[in-house]
């Protein structure tokens, strides 16, 4: 959904909506999401609350997960300069929730998508006590011991040599 930033500030505005999306090997869909524009004197603020769910393989068994969560951002928004004209500026923690609107247009859904994704986990593991897999045979040890001879890493023998001792 494309705003007009030069329309918001003026009047500010609501708008809800929906969305889905895949990161990586995540799917996501952003089941329901509320945007609330009010001018300020430096440009708009807006407020965003959203809820999403999400399935993706798990990280050690490969397994699917499924799972939700629901948050809320403040972004101010801040016409960016015209072309040609730079400003050098260090950031601070301040500006972490600063966005540069060009070409007057504002893309919500594109916004969204960046606030669900910066709350996604790095890695999905369907529980903490996963084993994974096995590296040699590819056997879900979860279901129980694969029927694989285990090898001592070479790299480790010299600890195997103090232990005998």
């Amino acid at each position: 959904m494309k705003l007009s930033f030069k329309e918001l500030l003026e009047e500010g505005g609501h708008f809800e909506g929906a969305c889905a999306f895949k990161e990586d090997d995540m799917v996501v869909e952003v089941d329901n999401y509320t945007a609330d524009f009010f001018p300020t004197e430096a440009g708009l603020y807006m407020d965003l609350s959203f809820s999403y769910s999400y399935s993706a393989p798990c990280a050690r068994c490969l397994e699917p997960v499924k799972s939700w969560g629901e948050n809320k951002a403040g972004i101010q928004l801040i016409a960016a300069l015209p072309d040609g004209m730079t400003e050098e500026v260090e950031l601070s923690d301040d500006d972490m929730g600063v966005c540069y609107v060009e070409n007057d247009e504002i893309d919500l859904e594109d916004m969204v998508r960046q606030e669900v994704v910066f709350y996604l986990p790095v890695r999905v593991i369907c529980s903490e006590d996963c084993k994974g897999l096995c590296p040699a045979c590819g056997a879900d040890l979860n279901q129980g011991p694969c029927k694989c001879a285990t090898k001592a890493d070479p790299r480790w023998s010299a600890l195997n040599k103090l232990k005998n001792n």
